[in-house]
């Protein structure tokens, strides 16, 4: 009971840390970056050679109440599966103290610089000839840049993404990110990866529109697709049927 109320208070100020259940046929491993060790999930199946499909994590606060990259990575059947976490998630580095590294600062360069550490060294690691990246919220701004900087990504999905970080933020009366790379502002550069966009009805806050609104701005939109999901709003991704 002591435990649970001191989570509870923990939660209340900067997010519990505590690490969820590792689903059967994933292992953990933390990956130290230059500032960050991340916690991953990867699948005890892992073959070289092959592609490597990776589940981002969405916003926190900063780890999230519910793990839904993880949830979502523990129902895929395919072998190559790795469930990431972001910076300052399930974490206690004393730089995590200033929130600013996980709010207004989450998707300034330095900070996914971190996220492309993790990637390259899953790459390296395994030799994965290319990636896919299914990405759950403000995971979506991640998988954008990733693709960019890396290259020889397959396609991209997201579930509730947060496709234009600005028009996120004025929607939801949140401060402006801070250098923040917007996907929407790469558009010339991610037109040609094949992508899905689902998206809740019933979700106020990525809403139907503002998909559409991203998808319209792609200089070849044939390669992209928003599908709205009945009776969805942002969470519980991980309690529907998806085909990607």
């Amino acid at each position: 009971m002591k435990k649970t109320l001191i989570c509870f208070l923990l939660l209340l100020l900067t997010g519990c840390t505590s690490i969820p259940n590792t689903p059967e046929g994933f292992k953990t491993r933390d990956v130290q970056t230059e500032h960050f060790s991340v916690l991953t999930w990867e699948s005890t199946q892992m073959r070289s050679g092959k592609t490597i499909r990776f589940y981002i994590e969405g916003n926190g606060n900063p780890t999230p109440q519910q793990p839904m990259a993880l949830k979502l990575a523990a129902k895929d059947p395919y072998i190559n599966v790795v469930a990431i976490s972001r910076p300052c998630q399930y974490s206690k580095n004393n730089i995590c103290k200033n929130k600013e590294i996980w709010t207004r600062h989450q998707y300034s360069p330095e900070i996914l610089n971190e996220m492309q550490e993790v990637i390259v060294y899953y790459i390296q690691k395994y030799k994965a000839p290319d990636v896919e990246f299914i990405a759950y919220d403000g995971g979506a701004p991640i998988a954008f840049y990733l693709a960019e900087k890396i290259g020889r990504v397959r396609k991209i999905v997201t579930m509730a993404g947060i496709l234009d970080i600005d028009a996120y933020a004025n929607h939801n009366n949140l401060p402006a990110f801070v250098n923040g790379q917007n996907p929407i502002h790469a558009v010339s550069k991610i037109s040609q990866i094949p992508q899905i966009h689902f998206v809740g009805v019933n979700d106020t806050q990525t809403t139907p529109a503002m998909a559409e609104r991203f998808v319209s701005k792609l200089q070849n939109p044939r390669f992209a697709h928003v599908r709205l999901v009945s009776d969805m709003g942002h969470d519980n991704w991980d309690e529907v049927e998806l085909d990607y």
